[in-house]
């Protein structure tokens, strides 16, 4: 059996809008759950709780796949992945998987898929990755030794997908399963008549109205990273083209040594040193261009993480109203769990912050560095006719009809090959008028409201 064969075992299905989470401390053992959580594992709040978190683990999931996630984990980093998961009764139920620290353990959010082609492609990975486990066991290797194999063959399956780490896939598809999330699911309503519980559902509306905007620039932002990798492509040629012209007119400059040698004369000594100030500024702005790729590819990874951490805070705090609405409902006293979230919810937020003013900074500090550098070229652009003039003008003895021929040939080539760097200077324009705004006063308050509510609650 595999998790691609189809019909292979029997399913369980639930809505999209049943959400579920759960606790676990730092060794992986379920500490908290909800209601959804424990009615899909079909286990009882005593069963899950002290039980460690693989007691759903589906038998034909890769351990290379677990242990890329605690990778993960470990490193402070959230994790988005599908996952088979196998409920006490046998029944198996597929979730995309959210996964982050949390004071004194980890939080799991599980989501009904909203990607099925990225769904599909990762299970037969996991296929793949099984398969490979099951050779090394076979070859007498210890389970951690199989799992560690099985990673390996996971992360080449979602190299082929065009991801290059676990990191990188969690970055774009969190945010594509939060947006087919909204697309399907509205926030809780708020319950006045509530209490405390009632002020912390309302705060979670008012922040899922606050975060809409900012939400639905998303695929914006993936748009630009998109853009940002196009251009990288296109800073090599860029490079080429400026150092086969600082290569030309270096000729040039040799051939103008020759006879200002000889010549003694004011004229070619200028044209000397015009050559020479003309192959530097070129020279500069080669260094300008060969710097931008370190620069562009943190700007990148910045964009998805910024629209992945803005994910994870409209994914909690969608999983906090709805906690609470589901304690309200219960009638039970569930504050610790509540509090949790909170934590959780706050701690996304900072994030967020975070990785928002890191955008901000490399959005400024990009279209300064590709303007600087072009200004570089520019200096050889408004200097290349008056300096093939003076050439041709000049007497150049024996030289001059082949200095002629390459300043000339310079001088057309000049304009035709700026093209490329004017379209770089065209990515620096777009940077500067990408609206990054993301005003988190408001949830912030809201967030207040919340810690209100919560202190009140047993």
């Amino acid at each position: 059996m595999s998790l691609t064969t189809p019909d292979a075992q029997q399913r369980r299905t639930f809505e999209a809008e049943d959400v579920f989470f759960s606790v676990t401390d730092p060794k992986g053992v379920i500490t908290h759950a909800n209601q959804t959580f424990l009615r899909l594992a079909d286990l009882t709040a005593a069963q899950a709780i002290g039980s460690p978190h693989n007691v759903i683990r589906h038998p034909q999931m890769p351990g290379g796949a677990f242990r890329l996630i605690w990778d993960e984990l470990g490193e402070g980093r959230p994790v988005c992945l599908y996952m088979a998961n196998e409920a006490r009764d046998g029944l198996r139920y597929d979730v995309e998987a959210t996964a982050a620290p949390i004071d004194g353990g980890y939080l799991s959010v599980r989501l009904r898929p909203g990607v099925p082609e990225l769904e599909s492609a990762v299970f037969t990975a996991y296929d793949a990755a099984a398969a490979v486990e099951a050779d090394e066991r076979a070859a007498g290797a210890s389970r951690h030794e199989a799992a560690q194999e099985g990673s390996t063959a996971l992360l080449a399956c979602l190299g082929e997908l065009g991801f290059s780490s676990l990191a990188e896939f969690t970055r774009h598809v969190l945010p594509r399963e939060i947006e087919a999330f909204l697309a399907v699911v509205p926030p809780a309503a708020p319950d006045p008549a509530a209490g405390a519980l009632g002020l912390v559902l309302a705060s979670t509306a008012a922040i899922a109205r606050s975060i809409t905007p900012f939400v639905a620039r998303l695929g914006d932002y993936e748009q630009l990273a998109q853009r940002v990798l196009a251009e990288r492509a296109s800073i090599a040629p860029a490079i080429a083209e400026l150092t086969d012209l600082a290569v030309q007119i270096s000729r040039v400059g040799e051939l103008v040594d020759q006879n200002a040698a000889s010549a003694h004369s004011i004229e070619m000594t200028e044209l000397s040193e015009l050559t020479q100030r003309m192959v530097g500024w070129l020279n500069d702005a080669i260094a300008g261009f060969e710097a931008l790729p370190a620069k562009l590819e943190p700007l990148q990874i910045a964009l998805r993480d910024l629209a992945m951490r803005t994910s994870m805070v409209v994914l909690l705090n969608h999983v906090l109203g709805q906690f609470t609405a589901e304690v309200i409902a219960s009638g039970q006293e569930r504050g610790t769990e509540v509090r949790l979230l909170h934590g959780a919810l706050n701690h996304s937020l900072v994030q967020v912050e975070t990785e928002l003013e890191s955008v901000k900074d490399l959005l400024g500090d990009i279209p300064r560095a590709v303007e600087t550098t072009v200004r570089s070229a520019d200096k050889v652009m408004l200097r290349v006719d008056g300096w093939n003039d003076r050439l041709i003008a000049a007497d150049l003895g024996s030289d001059g009809a082949e200095i002629a021929s390459l300043s000339t040939a310079v001088r057309a080539e000049f304009a035709r090959r700026m093209k490329t760097q004017y379209e770089i200077v065209g990515l620096s324009a777009r940077l500067r008028q990408t609206p990054v705004r993301f005003e988190t006063a408001e949830i912030r308050e809201q967030l207040q409201h919340i810690a209100a509510g919560v202190a009140s609650l047993a």
